[in-house]
């Protein structure tokens, strides 16, 4: 069954996936498939819908009998890709109806609604410098968000996070956060709207940077080490998603101080 919580999301596909439909098209340019490798090849940012047709392929699929128009699909990668991508988004949407169940149904369970985390704000120039994060605002106000890779020995794997990371030895924080911004989406922005920084707790210092982008959403170049998905979102879009701890208070309190 569809799920219209996420009608209108999209899913890039990776790279590495892309590439192996390129080589069955070239090998196979008149088999039966060769027209969905060719509208995934034009437009890899599949839509909800798409993936969904995608999913309904593969669950019938054999690629022992199938094996040309399996692989002009995309083969098991995408298959993998599908499935996870489908799975990890549907069941946070049905976490988010299940709370806000909880909290209707019941006006004194312990679960409370959403409460923002006190956060210190500090003058930039008075804290040590250690992350640097920057919240990018397209022409329709949706965020960017980058989907971490499935590494256990990284930082919250396989979440949706803000594009930043540490800053290194003799970096000013803008300086860190200009080369993170082209290291993991290959966009160049040198402008901010404003910066502040978030003190977590006694050895974290979050350098935060709100900037424009006006170019177009699907320009982003992703560093597949790091990330293996994209997307720009609204804050109440990034309920569904399975998000670092605290993503949206700090892009809510970046907005404040915008205000």
């Amino acid at each position: 069954m569809a799920n219209s919580q996420l009608q209108g999301k999209t899913y890039l596909v990776p790279t590495e996936i892309l590439n192996s439909i390129e080589a069955a098209k070239v090998n196979y340019p008149n088999s039966e498939g060769i027209k969905r490798a060719k509208n995934i090849l034009n437009e890899p940012n599949l839509s909800y819908d798409w993936m969904r047709r995608l999913k309904n392929y593969f669950d019938k699929a054999n690629p022992q009998t199938d094996g040309i128009r399996y692989a002009l699909a995309g083969g098991d990668a995408m298959r993998k890709f599908v499935e996870t991508s489908l799975t990890q988004d549907t069941a946070a949407v049905q976490r988010s109806k299940e709370n806000r169940r909880a909290v209707t149904n019941d006006l004194d369970s312990d679960l409370k609604p959403f409460q923002t985390p006190r956060l210190t704000l500090q003058e930039e120039k008075k804290e040590k410098e250690k992350n640097a994060v920057a919240i990018i605002v397209n022409v329709d106000n949706k965020i960017l968000l980058l989907k971490r890779v499935d590494d256990p020995k990284i930082w919250q794997p396989n979440k949706w996070a803000l594009v930043g990371g540490g800053i290194e030895k003799g970096e000013t924080p803008q300086k860190a956060v200009e080369r993170e911004i082209e290291e993991e989406t290959g966009l160049e922005i040198k402008k901010f709207i404003k910066s502040f920084t978030i003190e977590r707790n006694s050895n974290s210092i979050e350098h935060m940077f709100v900037c424009r982008y006006d170019g177009e959403p699907t320009d982003i170049e992703l560093d597949t080490k790091e990330n293996t998905n994209y997307g720009w979102y609204g804050i109440d879009e990034m309920n569904y998603l399975d998000v670092v701890p605290n993503l949206v208070d700090y892009i809510s309190l970046a907005f404040k101080k915008y205000d």
